[in-house]
């Protein structure tokens, strides 16, 4: 059983290289899970996952089968705390302010102006 344990990767310390061996983890998906590590630090509990963009949530059963959360190393930022009303916060965040109706454009007509 402790080879098992040594083919899994860790999502804390892998590079994108190696996230993209994980199930569902594409390229994009890598990147953004390392960049949002270093920005918010080190994931605590797998349901952070969720916040990273392009994440493949539905994946992420079979993602647990062959990874690991270790927050062991000294190089990194102290793991972080969410709190867990924050995550369905995020869940729930809007994609962003989109204006219902528009006005239309005014129209500038010249000959209203009389002679300066």
């Amino acid at each position: 059983m402790a080879a098992k344990d040594q083919d899994r990767i860790n999502i804390n310390t892998a590079g994108v290289k190696e996230l993209t061996q994980l199930p569902g983890i594409a390229k994009n998906a890598a990147y953004n899970i390392v960049n949002h590590r270093e920005r918010h630090g080190l994931f605590t509990y797998w349901e952070e996952l969720g916040e990273v963009k392009e994440f493949p949530v539905h994946k992420l059963e079979e993602i647990k089968l062959r990874a690991d959360l270790a927050c062991d190393d000294e190089g990194f930022r102290p793991p972080r705390h969410v709190r867990p009303n924050h995550l369905e916060r995020v869940r729930k965040k809007t994609a962003g302010y989109t204006r219902a109706t528009r006005r239309p454009a005014r129209i500038h007509d010249s000959s209203e102006h009389g002679p300066h």
